[in-house]
This record gives C-alpha cells, structure tokens and sequence, in this order.
C-alpha cells in the first residue's frame, strides 16, 4: 500500500535535509543537487541535457543550477563544437577543489547514516533501488502509464 512505500520518498527528504545542515555546517556553499552535478562533472565535461536528466530537473530549472555554479566559478559552459544547440558543462579547477574538499564530509555522512546496518543488509537495500529504479526506467520509456 502506499503508507508502506513511502519511506522511499521520506529517506530522500531526510537526507536531502541532513546534507543540507551538514554543508550549512561546514560553511561549504553548495546544495545537495550542486554537488551531484559536480561529482558527475568529475570525469569529465557531460552535455547539459544528461545533467537535467541525473538531478531530475527540467531544462530551465537545470539552467538555473548551472548558472549559479557559473557564478561561483565551480563550472564552465561551452557549446559544442559539432552542435552549437549541446552545451557542455565542465568543473573547473576551482570546483574540483570543492568537490575534493565535500566529499569526505559526504562520505562520512552515509557512514554515519548507515550505522546499525549491516553489509548483507546494505546490499540487498541497493540490489532493491537498482531494481526500482531499473522498472521505473522502462515505465518511462515506454511513455505511456497503465494506470
């Protein structure tokens, strides 16, 4: 039922709000999303469009975020050289110092967070979001929802 399947929905809140006084904390000025594009941009620049797609945010709203990683010189935008409609977006030298500088704190975040659980527990937690979220993909690629 749907009571029992919201506690995907609550762990991402809660999380979201965790990260959000851990940064606070930390005096480091990024937002959970922020940080996700710049680990993404850590192996390299990524067309725009697939950041929209990994932090779940339209076109607009993902310009927005990237605009304001502009505005801290986290991010470069550049058009493509092939297609001058694709921009790509790639972490500066600044941004990475960032990035380097957030993630241990992150990482000892989910340690925290995972306390009390154990490897077997975790991976048959993780085998379980694979799943969902594999199903999920397909539902949505066939563009139209049975309901």
């Amino acid at each position: 039922d749907v009571y029992k399947r919201q506690h995907l929905g609550k762990s991402d809140k809660f999380t979201s709000s965790l990260m959000k006084q851990v940064f606070n904390q930390a005096s480091i000025s990024l937002t959970k999303e922020q940080f996700i594009v710049l680990c993404h941009l850590e192996s390299g620049p990524q067309p725009q469009t697939s950041l929209a797609m990994i932090t779940e945010r339209d076109k607009g709203s993902l310009t927005r975020l990237v605009q304001t990683l502009e505005r801290k010189n986290y991010v470069i935008k550049k058009s493509s050289k092939n297609d001058n409609r694709v921009n790509f977006v790639e972490i500066t030298q600044l941004g990475n110092s960032i990035l380097q500088k957030t993630k241990p704190i992150v990482n000892q975040v989910f340690n925290d967070v995972e306390q009390q659980i154990s490897p077997e527990e975790l991976t048959i937690a993780i085998s379980v979001l694979e799943k969902i979220q594999q199903n999920t993909l397909k539902i949505i690629e066939q563009k139209e929802i049975n309901v």
